[in-house]
């Protein structure tokens, strides 16, 4: 992903992103010319833009949009500022995926508004409510804008910083996701060699401040033990806490022994807990981290596939109870959240795997692009490509923080992300969490919501048949074991935290997709129709 000489730096957002200012200090500081696809349509029209909007309709300017950016997809050593609605053609998509690196940078819509308040030149938003109709574009247009090679999250950046930070993304394929939550908004930080910067990360921890390093003494051997020798040297008291390892030992006997380690190393209020590894110690210690003092401030540092993808972002923590997974938890935000894709060529090949299945959760329900990129170069995801890597997580981080920022604490649209987990869920309890990996049992689950949906019409065979296909190729189980009871496995969904409990019963709720990209939450289906979709997922 790193911009070459001759290759072209393309930028790609919604109007106010940023894309010409940007693209300018960029040009100026890499040497390259600028262009921007705006000024060669009115070049070529002999008109303003809403002259053309006004006069010819908005048909017509795309046709001479599409027309500018072939020109500018032509050039070589550029840097090419393209109009907000240029990229929903596919041909338009296309044309600047092979002429160069394209970077979208985002922004939220009232930032995006407030940006260009004062700008009469935004036919589309002459409106009775512009930042309605902003919103209702932006939500249009952004999945297409995610199927850019990076993302660069702009809302509290200056100019400046925003071209300084697509230059280090170009350069060293690092990238940050913001999570915008107000007064707990927090930086994603995601690439290689992440772990050695995290003393510089550490801006808003005080000097002299205790940080306990919570990991297994499997990740501590690996890169606990330097990690704090790091934050020490950089003039903090770090010290390792120990977890167990396993999702069995995800318990509240592992947060007490977490707590009397807290109460020994007299932790305070003022210091923090770093939840170093996978999806338990990011919940455990994440946990611990919530309820230890009323609440301590917590810094992920996620080490497995589907902690960086998914478990380390959003404030989620939990601990499993014998009845049910995630029983007993509660949402703390981290300050911070450090993703070094260098820790994934530690993994054993089945934990990489199963993080695969996260992955691919996210495709089905948000991201078409994210599904084709799993499909077309699964080889080079199981190769564990760094550069590849970043991308994939940045992806997925920047989808779960834009639904999180709309839905912290899983009221509507949060639930989405729980795509395959109801049934996957279930069946790890129905196997004792000792059979499948977390990621496993999503995979199969979510090959049983596709075959619910199938069941019913919602989607085709093909719809099932790209999931096992997708799951196969990764390696992973694509069908649920014969011997798997269907009536157990509805009894241990009906205490699934979507399931709406009232005085006539448990009423199951599924998250369901009808094509590849979408996602809604569904209450209508019956506990017959989920013990057909567990047996039709058996074939």
């Amino acid at each position: 992903m790193r911009a070459t000489s001759e290759r072209n730096i393309v930028l790609t957002g919604f109007m106010g992103s940023g894309k010409t200012s940007v693209g300018k200090l960029i040009a100026e500081k890499t040497g390259r010319a600028f262009v921007d696809t705006d000024d060669l349509i009115e070049q070529r029209a002999g008109k303003s833009i809403p002259r053309i909007f006004e006069e010819e309709g908005e048909t017509a300017f795309r046709d001479l949009e599409t027309e500018a950016v072939q020109r500018a997809a032509r050039t070589h050593a550029r840097v090419i500022a393209t109009g907000g609605g240029a990229v929903m053609r596919p041909q338009n998509r296309e044309a600047l995926r092979k002429t160069g690196d394209v970077i979208f940078l985002d922004a939220e819509p009232e930032i995006l508004l407030r940006r260009i308040q004062n700008d009469g030149t935004r036919p589309l938003l002459q409106t009775e409510n512009p930042l309605e109709r902003a919103r209702a574009l932006l939500k249009e247009r952004r999945p297409v804008y995610l199927q850019a090679d990076m993302t660069i999250q702009t809302d509290r950046l200056t100019e400046e910083e925003a071209a300084d930070a697509v230059l280090e993304a170009l350069q060293t394929g690092a990238r940050r996701v913001h999570v915008n939550l107000g007064e707990r908004s927090y930086a994603i930080h995601i690439g290689r060699g992440t772990l050695s910067r995290l003393p510089e990360l550490l801006d808003f921890a005080p000097k002299g401040a205790k940080i306990a390093v919570c990991a297994n003494a499997h990740i501590q051997r690996l890169y606990g033990a330097a990690l704090a020798d790091s934050l020490n040297a950089a003039g903090y008291d770090a010290w390792t806490a120990d977890l167990p390892d396993g999702e069995r030992h995800k318990t509240l006997q592992a947060a007490a022994d977490l707590y009397d380690q807290f109460v020994e190393n007299r932790m305070g209020r003022d210091s923090f807990v770093a939840a170093l590894g996978g999806g338990v110690a990011g919940d455990v210690a994440g946990f611990a981290a919530a309820t230890y003092m009323r609440g301590v401030p917590l810094i992920q540092i996620p080490t497995s596939l589907i902690a960086q993808v998914d478990s380390s972002v959003g404030g989620k923590t939990a601990v499993d109870h014998p009845k049910g997974k995630n029983l007993i938890g509660a949402f703390h935000q981290p300050k911070l959240v450090a993703i070094d894709v260098d820790t994934l060529k530690t993994l054993p090949a089945r934990e990489y795997a199963a993080g695969i299945a996260e992955v691919m959760r996210y495709g089905v329900i948000a991201s078409e692009g994210l599904f084709h990129t799993l499909e077309t170069r699964m080889e080079d995801i199981l190769r564990r490509d760094a550069l590849l890597m970043t991308e994939i997580a940045a992806e997925c981080c920047a989808i779960k923080a834009r639904i999180v920022e709309q839905d912290e604490r899983e009221s509507g649209l949060r639930a989405t992300l729980n795509y395959g987990h109801t049934f996957g869920h279930a069946l790890e309890t129905v196997t004792g969490y000792k059979r499948f990996l977390h990621g496993e049992a999503v995979g199969v689950g979510m090959v049983c919501a596709a075959e619910m949906s199938a069941a019913r019409g919602l989607v085709g065979r093909e719809f099932c048949d790209r999931h096992r296909a997708l799951l196969h190729s990764a390696g992973l189980p694509s069908t649920m074991p014969s011997g798997v009871d269907p009536t157990a496995m509805v009894d241990a969904m009906k205490m699934d935290k979507k399931a709406v409990v009232s005085s006539r019963g448990v009423q199951l709720r599924f998250i369901i997709s009808r094509k590849i990209g979408s996602a809604e939450i569904r209450g209508d289906f019956t506990e017959e129709e989920a013990r057909a979709a567990i047996e039709a997922a058996k074939r």
